[in-house]
């Protein structure tokens, strides 16, 4: 199996179709529970995988017993505070039975994730937290534990002295400013290492590309890249120039998050040094069961469930490989 990005349209069409109305949750006696499982933007393609687990875990759950459950697939088309809230707000108007959440900005959720939960429906979030608003568990890894694995491993890899950059995402995205605190931990501690850029990309694949290369331009002696999201390495072999040649070929060092299959192949080919896994099946398939647990049996949850984080490496790539091509992703321990 693959990983390719879907086409805009068709994400459209998912987000606009799952919410339609389903109608009564009563249906021939079978009790139907809605789950929004809202990511941070529509257009990103690292939630895919966390959208077929949430699907999966609902057909299962459907026949396992005689709860229906119903997952609405929806977001803002891109990242966007202010949409994710009235995309939340929405979910309120028509009644869903719960809500699971990636917030793009961890103030600007608390308000719409309150509002739920005052109107009685329970919230939980993954991958990037709101931890000051009334979310009853976030489901994700401890951020600040990944970026100081992503920094050892760098300097491992790079030595204790260089010249690094990092590459983030939104700016003020919880999961993303926990990861580079975490990694800044640790790169504080060598002196002979200096962080000589700090760049945002809004979780835009373009953009992301556009600003390693005017980077790698103003800084030609860079020894080191912690990419705080995968964003440049999904535009493919070639779409980097300065950069491969210089990874491939020069003494510069990349660490990434994520594993995701273009990922795994610039690893397996040396591009880049390892690569932070932190399980996004998990984001869509145990969301489902914790919220189904909630909703169906009362089951009480831990707030935080850790989804599960390691440090991937050469080593480890066609074990990984594999798993996508199989589709048999670990669990966070959500399955009965």
């Amino acid at each position: 199996m693959r990983f390719r990005i879907m086409p805009l349209f068709l994400l459209l069409l998912l987000g606009l179709s799952a919410c339609q109305p389903s109608g009564s949750n009563q249906d021939g006696g079978v009790r139907t529970i809605r789950i929004a499982w809202i990511p941070k933007a529509l257009d990103n393609p690292v939630f895919e995988l966390g959208r077929k687990g949430a699907f999966q875990r609902a057909e299962e759950l459907s026949a396992f017993g005689d709860v229906k459950v119903e997952v609405i697939y929806t977001g803002s088309v891109s990242s966007d505070a202010m949409e994710q809230a009235r995309v939340v707000e929405d979910m309120i108007a028509r009644k869903v039975d719960a809500i699971a959440i990636s917030c793009n900005d961890p103030v600007a959720c608390i308000n719409p994730i309150n509002q739920a939960v005052d109107a009685g429906i329970p919230v939980m979030t993954w991958d990037s937290d709101s931890p000051q608003s009334k979310r009853f568990a976030y489901l994700g890894v401890d951020n600040v534990e990944g970026g100081k694995q992503a920094a050892r491993l760098l300097i491992q890899v790079m030595g204790d002295s260089g010249k690094i950059a990092i590459l983030t995402g939104v700016p003020g995205a919880y999961n993303l400013e926990e990861r580079i605190r975490g990694f800044r931990e640790v790169i504080d501690q060598y002196p002979g290492i200096e962080v000589v850029a700090v760049r945002s990309t809004n979780d835009d694949i373009n953009l992301s590309v556009q600003v390693v290369e005017e980077t790698m331009q103003a800084y030609p002696d860079l020894n080191g890249w912690f990419f705080v999201g995968m964003w440049p390495l999904l535009a493919g072999r070639g779409a980097m120039p300065l950069w491969e040649q210089a990874a491939l070929h020069g003494n510069l060092k990349t660490v990434s998050w994520d594993t995701m299959p273009e990922e795994l192949e610039f690893l397996r080919d040396g591009y880049v040094s390892g690569l932070i896994d932190q399980n996004c099946w998990a984001w869509g398939y145990d969301t489902v069961q914790v919220l189904y647990d909630k909703l169906v049996h009362g089951k009480s949850t831990p707030a935080f469930i850790d989804a599960g984080l390691r440090v991937v490496t050469q080593k480890d790539v066609e074990a990984m490989m594999k798993m996508w091509g199989s589709g048999d992703f670990p669990s966070a321990g959500g399955k009965p």
